[in-house]
């Protein structure tokens, strides 16, 4: 588009429009170029899978074409497992209450860095009965102090409030560090607290420029952030969008992505598809494992990503199966979880009856705690071990014929010392079997107090289990977790990992990559195996044990070992009642002149059996079998032990460990 201008017709009226006419035309040419461009790109977890982790870790990449800040927010199916543990800004939350409260103020709790308080100094409240429309938000100045009753900073609303969701959005910190806090709960009118489940939860992300070649920018920022889930299926909803839209219709300054996962919260049998459970944590690690591979009290089995830095340079560098001078690629801990029980004591007893009993996850009888002709009230204590939010107890009696042996009056007390204790509402009205408690304030605390005033049968009181319950419904259960397990059957494991780990770990030769298990007693990692898929870039294999395992760089070995069985059980039933262990040495033609020795040893570095001691053979492949007995003739225990493999040729020795598992 072309302009020409004649002086003879230039006249200050007409210059006023032409330099209108200009503006207008250099506004619609910019218009594009001012609108923000924000860009959302999940890194992990990947979409459509089933994992066994209550938490999930989102970690992403926001790209804008405007350096200001952006708001990441994510809705959270089951809450967030530590506000104080994130990693970033905390900008707001959206917290449920259950149902509709009455409240008259809300509890803050900052964290606290060497003395300053780091939480919001500003922040914007909007309230709602249904979570649908919220009130218009509503201006608060937040107390830096601490009241001695609540252990808190207490913000007072100006009148009283019924809602049952609470918006907040944090304006201003006590401090130019991040926002940080512990927890937020709220005051009823009857100054009671209300502790509510975080339904969503907005962090703040400054920009920089400091980008990676690969991203388009020019700004950008990585976040992470834990949430937990909620059994069955969920859906994450992530938003990146600018904190000040340049221009709020452009729907370039905002983008979304959805995440769809099923988390299973145990490991029932009936659960499985197919005789497995695929279980995943959305990045770099899949398990396929038979439902028979492990005993009915194992019901989870988490794993976690470690990062590479994590681990101490020192427990491979000297390692001679792994290439000198590279990292490990991936690292994860897996953790198999036997459900344990609650610790908890009784102020009455039979006589010949400890007064103490547990939570154990029985509820059929014997019973989990009986007192018969025992006065009057009785009081049950449970500790939950940690600092717990319920919102449901349910009390499980004993019914013999037509006779409840349950409680018919009790008063439910909370603590976190065992010492201190506060009255939370009294039951009067207890069903015959079970009985369902629905805790309206939601109180969080580690010792659980059920104080039975009365009972359906006089002075006899008998109960086959107490189970409680979190925010999000599920049952909150002990754990005894597990950091290496014997398999039944062998599982399918797989590990992904991506060039960006290659370059990190300096790894040369991509084709040599391996998984290496730790072995806690001897303090190193062993090789155990894996093919490679470069075209997927995955390692996998089949193992018959749980523990922390690693892809690292192997150094080539021209040993090829495998045994038949792995576990095997010495057990004298004709199933896998011995093992063969098969040499291959593609370094030679023969290993005729070679002397190789094969010992096993347990875990403390006792040697247990010499299979074989410098046998000359005349061929290039060796077996051997083992029984599962010393050298004494004694059938060995039970569990995991070290075979040593020594080839020497000349003045070199080739030495191969692994773990060989001797099973029922």
């Amino acid at each position: 588009m072309f302009f020409t201008f004649h002086a003879s017709r230039f006249t200050p009226k007409n210059m006023r429009l032409y330099l209108s006419l200009l503006l207008i035309i250099l506004s619609l040419l910019t218009a594009g170029e001012l609108a923000a461009r924000t860009n959302l790109s999940i890194i992990s977890p990947t979409t459509d899978f089933t994992t066994n982790n209550q938490t999930v870790e989102i970690r992403g990449i926001v790209e804008s074409s405007i350096g200001r800040e952006v708001i990441v927010s994510t809705n959270t199916p089951g809450g967030i497992p530590d506000l104080a543990q994130l990693t970033h800004s905390i900008y707001g939350v959206v917290v449920d209450l259950g149902n509709a409260q009455e409240l008259k103020g809300m509890l803050i709790r900052h964290v606290v860095d060497q003395g300053f308080p780091r939480g919001p100094r500003l922040a914007h409240l909007a309230f709602s009965k249904a979570g649908n429309s919220f009130s218009t938000g509503q201006p608060f100045n937040i107390p830096s102090g601490i009241d001695p009753n609540f252990h808190s900073t207490v913000v007072d609303f100006p009148s009283v409030i019924s809602a049952q969701f609470i918006q907040i959005e944090m304006l201003e910190g006590w401090q130019i560090e991040p926002i940080a806090i512990e927890s937020i709960q709220f005051l009823d009118t009857n100054d009671r607290v209300i502790q509510g489940q975080i339904q969503s939860i907005a962090i703040r992300l400054p920009l920089t420029d400091a980008c990676q070649p690969s991203l388009t920018g020019p700004y950008c920022a990585t976040f992470s952030i834990d949430v937990m889930l909620e059994a069955g299926v969920n859906r994450l909803s992530v938003t990146a969008r600018e904190l000040a839209a340049s221009d709020p219709d452009s729907l370039n300054a905002v983008d979304r992505e959805t995440i769809s996962l099923f988390y299973l919260p145990e490991l029932e049998p009936e659960a499985a598809e197919g005789g497995v459970f695929t279980l995943s944590d959305g990045d770099r690690a899949t398990v396929v494992i038979p439902v028979d591979a492990f005993d009915e009290q194992i019901t989870k089995l988490h794993f976690f990503s470690v990062p590479p830095e994590a681990v101490d340079p020192f427990s491979y560098r000297a390692n001679s199966r792994i290439v000198k001078g590279t990292a490990p690629v991936v690292v994860y801990r897996f953790e198999a979880l036997r459900q344990g029980v609650f610790p908890a004591e009784a102020t009455s007893a039979l006589h010949n009856q400890p007064p103490t009993f547990a939570v154990d996850g029985i509820l059929e009888p014997p019973s989990t705690w009986v007192a018969g002709l025992v006065p009057l009230p009785v009081s049950l204590t449970i500790d939950l071990k940690v600092q717990r939010t319920v919102s449901r107890i349910v009390v499980h009696a004993n019914v013999e014929g037509e006779n409840s042996f349950g409680p018919k009056r009790a008063i439910l007390f909370t603590s976190n010392d065992n010492e201190n204790f506060i009255d939370v509402l009294e039951v009067t009205a207890f069903d015959d079997r079970v009985t369902t408690i629905e805790l309206p304030t939601r109180p969080s605390a580690r010792y659980f107090r059920l104080e039975i005033t009365e009972s359906k049968q006089v002075n006899n009181l008998q109960l086959n289990e107490v189970e409680f319950f979190d925010v999000s419904g599920a049952k909150i259960v002990s754990f005894d977790p597990l950091e290496y397990l014997i398999l039944g059957r062998p599982a399918l494991l797989e590990l992904a990992y991506r060039a960006s780990d290659l370059m990190v770990a300096n790894i040369r030769r991509e084709s040599d990559l391996k998984i290496f298990a730790w072995d806690a007693s001897a303090q190193e990692w062993q090789l155990v195996g894996g093919e490679i898929d470069l075209h997927r870039r995955v390692v996998h294999m089949e193992l018959n044990f749980i523990s922390q395992v690693a892809l690292f760089q192997a150094v080539p070995s021209q040993i090829q070992v495998a045994w038949s069985f792995n576990p095997f059980s010495p057990d004298g039933n004709g199933i896998a009642d011995r093992t063969r262990l098969t040499i291959v040495n593609h370094n030679t033609s023969h290993i005729g002149g070679t002397e190789p020795v094969v010992e096993i040893f347990d875990l403390h570095n006792k040697l247990i059996r010499t299979l074989v001691n410098q046998t000359v053979m005349s061929s290039n492949t060796m077996s051997v079998e083992w029984d599962g007995r010393d050298e004494a003739g004694e059938i060995v225990n039970i569990g995991p032990y070290i075979y040593q493999i020594r080839l020497k040729s000349d003045d070199q020795v080739e030495v191969r460990n692994g773990v060989i598992v001797v099973g029922k």
